[in-house]
This record gives structure tokens, sequence and C-alpha cells, in this order.
């Protein structure tokens, strides 16, 4: 670390020198460890988008470990345009084949509101969401989060079968896509400063699956050090669709649908990466049971620790490390929105036929939706409990339709978020300062809006606090009311405040740390006033941590019954 700052130092002058002359055509040059990086001055801030943080992982270096970028060049690289998104099957491409991205995609952008790094600024290290299988850093655009003095940066990672194909051995461990974004990390930490950023105030950000893969880089030995403090919205890595169940079979189910080998890892390895990316990466949608459900079949798995795999991601169970406090111990914000549950849920109300498929099929369909199809797939019977359980404790006889869809949605909420952000927050409160806040203010337009076809108030959706964060596509064509314009500046101040303190503020509410293993102390954000709130639980979490999903959580003992008189 000491090198990066003598090196950033040495070049401040070098630096300043190519702005000025390149000041007329809006053009800037920084230095970088590779090489002089070309980006642009957008007026309000600097932007250097498209940069190569790790080699391309094509031919030998598909399903392998990402090597860290050590290119050299000495002309200036043009860092003007977004790199492509990683290779997907998209949940947001229509079609029967939903294949979209390349598979040379580990790219990187760094936007700046300064590139004076004798007075550097805190870092936000933003990982995007997707359930690990799409999504892209180009949906979130920088303009709102640089109306504070910042660096943001946003990566590319590698994506379903590619970045989380996994045969369970040190053949193909896994975890790729989470080793990416170590490795981008590791780049940013040697060059930020270079840009303008504060190599030691680095605060990881993330949404729903970027949420989780910030809670596993706390736990992560690979992470460790890289960063200050972490923001996780909408997702944690105790959630049930981030540790995938029987990964092997599913490498096995995809190698033989492309014609490789299944009998040998070794020899499955050498033939998947002699086939086409997109038919690897299509060979997924088999997966999915209903819709885009489960929307993560693919996911984080446990490494084994060998020869060939000295340094895995993940070497334990989420929950142990988390209890044992083997993690980073840094300040963690995290976040649930209201109606969680609408991601994916909104999707079914767009159509009745969703509706009644889902009614008359309920105990076959539930389990995709809720993510307990493959844990719990030898026992059927069982499987069918479970979902008459959930049905009779949020619906009761009632059949799933529009007045009863806002039950529905409190289901998947709980099931799907809120039980593994809490749960987590918990465990984590007792070796860390852990923080927490819970969305109930509604935006204009969101994701519940854009999957359901319609304007009606589902709740405040899965991502709308990120999509005030963030410029989205989503709202380019429906501006900014004055008021979201407001929560926006505030939910950006406090990312501001955060990364500089290490304590959370919204408007000027300070968020309440996380002090009882027993209760729940939260800040409810909403307009016009916010309001911090103590409570036994947030939602019905207390309910699903009863169930046994066999996801390798304890599960816990139900209340005592009440004792009366007679």
């Amino acid at each position: 670390m000491v090198q990066s700052f003598a090196f950033a130092v040495c070049i401040c002058v070098f630096v300043t020198s190519l702005v000025a002359a390149n000041a007329e055509d809006n053009f800037v040059v920084v230095q970088s460890g590779n090489g002089p990086i070309r980006g642009i001055n957008r007026g309000a801030y600097y932007a250097f988008e498209g940069i190569p943080y790790a080699k391309a992982p094509v031919g030998e270096l598909r399903l392998a470990a990402p090597v860290l970028n050590d290119e050299q060049w000495d002309e200036p690289r043009d860092a003007l345009e977004q790199g492509p998104e990683c290779m997907q099957w998209s949940h947001f491409v229509e079609g029967e084949d939903r294949t979209t991205g390349e598979e040379d995609c580990l790219f990187l952008n760094i936007y700046t509101t300064s590139l004076d790094n004798t007075d550097p600024l805190p870092t936000i290290f933003f990982i995007h969401g997707g359930a690990f299988m799409f999504g892209g850093k180009s949906f979130y655009g920088p303009d709102n989060m640089m109306k504070s003095p910042l660096v943001l940066v946003t990566i590319n990672y590698r994506l379903g079968a590619l970045g989380f194909l996994s045969t369970e051995d040190d053949i193909i461990p896994g975890n790729f896509g989470l080793k990416d974004q170590a490795t981008a990390l590791k780049w940013v930490r040697q060059n930020i400063m270079n840009f303008g950023g504060h190599p030691d105030s680095i605060t990881l950000s993330g949404y729903s699956a970027g949420s989780a893969s910030v809670q596993l880089h706390y736990l992560s030995p690979m992470s460790r050090g890289l960063f200050k403090n972490g923001i996780g919205h909408s997702g944690s890595a105790l959630n049930p669709w981030v540790l995938v169940e029987k990964s092997a079979e599913k490498a096995k189910s995809i190698a033989a649908t492309v014609d490789c080998p299944t009998e040998s890892s070794k020899n499955m390895l050498k033939c998947l990466r002699q086939k086409p990316a997109r038919e690897v990466v299509s060979a997924v949608a088999p997966f999915f049971d209903f819709l885009y459900n489960p929307f993560s079949p693919l996911g984080v798995v446990i490494e084994k620790q060998s020869k060939n795999n000295p340094r895995p991601f993940l070497a334990n169970h989420p929950y142990k490390l988390m209890k044992s406090g083997k993690f980073h111990q840094v300040p963690l914000l995290l976040s649930v929105n209201e109606a969680e549950g609408l991601y994916p849920g909104a999707e079914f109300i767009s159509k009745q036929e969703y509706l009644d498929s889902i009614n008359k099929n309920w105990n076959q369909v539930l389990p995709s939706i809720l993510d307990y199809q493959t844990s719990i797939q030898n026992d059927e019977t069982r499987r069918d409990e479970i979902s008459q359980t959930i049905k009779k404790r949020y619906l009761g006889r009632k059949m799933l339709s529009d007045n009863s869809f806002r039950d529905f949605i409190r289901i998947i909420s709980n099931r799907l978020y809120f039980a593994g952000v809490v749960r987590s927050a918990q465990l984590m409160q007792k070796h860390a300062p852990v923080y927490l806040y819970y969305d109930a203010y509604k935006t204009k337009y969101a994701i519940s809006e854009y999957l359901s076809n319609s304007t009606k108030n589902y709740g405040v959706a899965h991502g709308e606090d990120v999509l005030l964060l963030f410029n989205t596509e989503w709202r380019e064509k429906i501006p900014y009311t004055s008021e979201e314009l407001l929560m926006a500046k505030r939910f950006v101040e406090m990312y501001d405040e955060f990364a500089r303190t290490g304590v959370p503020k919204f408007g000027e509410i300070k968020i309440p740390q996380m002090d009882k293993v027993d209760m729940v102390r939260f800040l409810e954000v909403n307009y016009p006033k916010s309001e911090v709130k103590l409570s036994r639980q947030l939602s019905d979490e207390k309910f699903w941590n009863q169930i046994d999903f066999n996801d390798g959580m304890p599960v816990a003992a139900p209340p005592a019954p009440v004792k009366t008189e007679l």
C-alpha cells in the first residue's frame, strides 16, 4: 500500500499537466499502474469507462480464477465508453433466446468529482445485482451520485454458467464472479488515488446479489483489508437464493446439454472451454421451472481448499462465519424495502394466467418461487407440507388474486429477503457495528411498474432506493419529481457520510446501530419524515426461521404456548 501512495504522489505533477493540456477538447489523461488512461470531463465530474481490470476470461481462463490485468501501454488508452456486459441469460431480455452480452467483459468504470490526489476522496465500489445470473454496471448511471464529492466505481463480473458453474471439486471450484469482484477491488485499491480516490477509504456497496456479495467479501479472506466499510441494499449472504444446491449435478446437466462429457471434471472443463460461450450460457434455461424462477439456479458454493485451490473465496457456511465473528469486522449498513417481493412477484400480476397457474399448482410452483424446490428435492411430502403451512399463514382459504396479492408479496419478501437480512444483521452486530434501514418511500416508477405493466401501487419494490441513488434508463422518459430528487439527495448524502465516518445519517437523523439480539432497531425511511423504530421483528421473519428448509442453518424453536387459567 505504501508503494501505491508513493507512485500516486510521484505522478501528481504529470497528471495535472496532462489534464491542462487536454482541457480544450474535454479529454483528461490519468496515469495508472498499467499506463495512461484517457477519460472525459463531463462538467460535474470526470468519467473513465471501460477500463480492463483483469485479463479476458476466455480460452484457458474460462471457468478459471481471474488474473489481474498486468498489460502495459505507453500511449493513452481510451476509456470513453463502457465495456460490454458479461454474457448472460437475462430476465430482462424478451423472446425465446435471452442470451446477451460478451464473454470478454471484465471492465470497470470510474467516475470522480476531483482528480486532485493531494486531498483524496472516499470511494464507493458498487456491485450490481441480478441474482448472480444477469445484470451489469451500465444500468447504474453516476449522475445522481456525483452530486457529492465522491469517487464511484462500477464493475462487471462473470454471471450464470460462466461465473458460477461448479463441479464442487478443485477442477471447477466455482465462485468465479466473486473472484472477479475481488480482483477488481485489488485493481481499484492499487490505482484509485490516481483518480482522486483514497485507497484506505473504499466503501463496498451492492444491491440484491450485489448486497449478498458485499457480505461475502466481509466473510472472505480474499477481500480482507481491501475496504473500509460496506453498504448492502436488499440482499444477504443468508438469503436462500445465494448458496446453490446440487451444483455438481447442474454442472453435469449443462455439460450434457452442450455435448460435453460428464464422468470426469477435467474432461468436462476441457470440453466446456472449447464450446461457444453462448451455448454454455443458454444451457441454464431448463433450470427455470416457472417463468424466470427460481431466479438464481446457479450461485455461490462453499469451496474445498486443496493444492489446486489453495485460496478459496468461501470455505465455510456464511452462517457459521457470521456467528463465530470470522469476518472483516468493519461497519456495515444494510437495508430492505417494504415490498421486496415485487421482484420477482410483480411479473405474476401482469397476466391472469400466471395467477391461475400459481393457484392451481401451488405445491409445485411455490417451492420454485421461494427457492426450496432443490433443497428439499427428495422429500415431496415435506415440501408440500411447507407449501401448505405458508399458504395457511398468509392466505388462509383465499385464492391468489389482485385483492390478496399484497399478502402474497409479503410471503416472497419475508422468505427471499427479510429473514436473511435480519438474521445476518443480528449475528454480525455482536462483532461489528451494523446499521439497518427500512425503505417505506414509494417512487413514481421502478421494477414493480416495469414487470407488472401497471401503475397500481403494490408497495415499495426491490431496488427503489437504489434507483434514486443511481439514475437509470428506466427513468429516462419518466423524469424524477422534485420530491424524488430531494430523497435522492438524502440517500447520496447518507453514502457520503457513511463513507467518511462509518456512521450513517439520513437527512438529520442518525440511523441507529443494531444492539440487541432479540430486537430489531432500524430507521424507517419515508417522506416527509423518517423515524427510528425498535421492534421484535421487522416483518415476520421469526415464522420463517422456524421452518426447516434444509439450507444449512439452524431452525429456531417455535414460541412456547401461552398458558391460561381455567
